[in-house]
């Protein structure tokens, strides 16, 4: 009998629940598949179908985690009205809401990310795609309303908003204090740094200071280099088509 796309995604959240629960209760490396697969209640052959390793679940679950997030953040009726950084600060701390009752387990993430036998980063950080969209669309947004102008490599600002998101939860698995006040106010503090720059020209200034450096002085060093060695002659030429096409 085929089983529904809705049924399927019912057992692979039995099974994530119970992993993190497990997980949680032994330790990473002391939680078996065998007995997640019982807790769940589901056979062996079964949990390898929707998770082929151990690792696949921890990547499974950040991922659902930013999805979510995302249908958390679709559902606020006035979400459009918001400012870039109420919008990239909501994101924030509807995930960190989202993480609270498995922070132990996140601990043990963070830990293992770490560890030379741990976790691949490369792959951690693979879960990442549904929230990087959600920072870029927002970047976009926020460019089209007129609110910032476009900063140069806009492209790479998401996946450095997701590395200081990564940060910030580094610092909430730290924080002591009554009510996670620290991390509110690390948040907000650090937001506005982002917020200023954002809104500034200091990024687009930044980049013109280093096109003219790279321009003027660099690329002059390597025409220099090219009498004796013609071959850097075409080195030079594409390196400012690629410049000029980038302007």
């Amino acid at each position: 009998m085929k089983v529904s796309k809705s049924a399927k995604e019912k057992t692979k959240k039995k099974i994530l629940d119970e992993a993190v629960d497990l997980i949680i209760q032994k330790g990473f490396k002391n939680a078996s598949m065998r007995e997640i697969a019982k807790n769940a209640g589901v056979s062996n052959p079964t949990i390898y179908n929707y998770f082929p390793t151990k690792e696949q679940i921890v990547y499974a679950y950040i991922e659902e985690k930013h999805k979510q997030t995302k249908e958390i953040l679709s559902q606020i009726e006035d979400f459009n009205t918001y400012t870039l950084r109420e919008q990239l600060q909501t994101l924030i701390e509807t995930e960190l809401d989202l993480y609270l009752n498995d922070r132990e387990f996140i601990e043990q993430i963070f830990d293992m990310a770490f560890e030379p036998s741990g976790l691949k980063l490369k792959a951690l950080y693979q879960t990442n795609k549904i929230f990087v969209e959600m920072v870029s669309d927002m970047i976009d947004i926020a460019i089209e309303a007129g609110e910032i102008d476009e900063p140069p490599f806009k492209e790479y600002l998401p996946k450095l908003f997701w590395d200081y998101f990564v940060m910030v939860v580094a610092y909430w698995l730290k924080d002591d204090s009554k009510g996670f006040e620290n991390t509110t106010e690390f948040i907000d503090h650090s937001m506005g740094v982002i917020e200023a720059l954002l809104e500034s020209k200091i990024l687009n200034r930044a980049s013109d200071l280093g096109m003219f450096m790279f321009k003027k002085h660099l690329l002059s060093t390597l025409e220099s280099f090219s009498i004796k060695k013609p071959k850097f002659k075409g080195i030079k030429r594409k390196l400012f088509e690629g410049i000029d096409s980038a302007e």
